[in-house]
């Protein structure tokens, strides 16, 4: 299937104030209502840009939320609700562990936003954005961002290479493994100071960061950024003022206390839905448009 990820082809700007949205209020609303619609339209926000690898990589999320959810009461005794106890008496509490779900579920759901930011705003969107802001910063994270993927990439490369040689990391002895591991290492550490000489030579040749510069840009703000970015102020707006009126108040210790479900929380609760699944209908409806125009051929 041809992917289409439609949201992607928005102005840079209005695809970093969606993220940004979605990281900040992933952070801060620890309601287990929204916490658990953050992670679920974060996901499916993945697998519509991504298809079977978001599945995998939510697959690969799944031990980190189960060990913070565990180990939130080992190192949290409060809460009135005792499980069991450990230790000598050491209490492992329910609402612990329930903190702990709702944190691990934040982590997973951050997991996947950044995922998926990653794949949506390239280097080239973020330095349009930022570079004539503050151009050394925008550099730097910019390659920040990219040294993940990138060294991962350049890590199998050499691992391939050594393997053809017999020098991998799985073959030899227990000694030898640790030997051809640190060259290994050598070799990508030395690999990665290269690279960044270069880049920064490059820039500098370029005159990056030195005076006023011109920008070409490809991106043009038109009437559906306007609309869309209208419509995530409003949907945003309306979470905001929803959480600043008490709706997703919610205390775990001693005992789980939640605000009571009233209209205002459920506005606030779909306002939130709307906001987080406005990429996903987006590319929905691209891959909708996209099948209908090929059954026509």
């Amino acid at each position: 299937m041809k992917e289409q990820d439609a949201f992607s082809d928005f102005h840079p700007a209005v695809t970093f104030a969606f993220f940004a949205l979605a990281i900040l209020f992933c952070m801060f609303f620890r309601h287990p209502a929204f916490t658990a619609a953050t992670l679920l339209f974060s996901f499916l926000y993945a697998v519509s840009v991504q298809g079977v690898r978001a599945c995998k990589f939510a697959l690969a999320m799944v031990p980190v939320f189960l060990l913070v959810t565990c180990i939130n009461p080992l190192f949290n005794s409060l809460g009135k609700t005792v499980l069991f106890t450990y230790f000598g008496g050491r209490v492992y509490s329910l609402e612990a562990l329930a903190y702990g779900a709702c944190t691990g579920c934040m982590f997973v759901a951050m997991f996947i936003w950044f995922s998926s930011y990653n794949r949506v705003m390239t280097s080239d969107k973020f330095t349009y954005l930022f570079g004539g802001l503050a151009p050394a910063i925008t550099l730097t994270l910019t390659m920040a961002l990219r040294l993940v993927p990138t060294y991962l990439n350049k890590l199998s490369q050499f691992g391939h290479c050594r393997a053809s040689l017999g020098k991998s990391i799985q073959v030899g002895t227990t000694s030898e493994k640790a030997a051809h591991g640190a060259d290994l290492l050598s070799q990508l550490t030395t690999w990665a100071f290269e690279n960044a000489v270069q880049t920064a030579d490059s820039m500098k040749s370029r005159g990056y960061g030195v005076g006023k510069r011109s920008n070409f840009s490809i991106y043009h703000f038109g009437n559906r950024d306007k609309l869309l970015l209208a419509a995530m102020g409003v949907f945003a707006a309306l979470s905001i003022a929803g959480a600043a009126m008490g709706v997703q108040e919610i205390e775990f210790y001693p005992t789980i206390v939640a605000a009571p479900v009233t209209p205002l929380f459920t506005c606030s609760l779909c306002a939130y839905c709307t906001l987080l699944v406005l990429p996903t209908m987006i590319n929905v409806k691209e891959i909708v448009l996209w099948r209908s125009s090929l059954s026509r051929m």
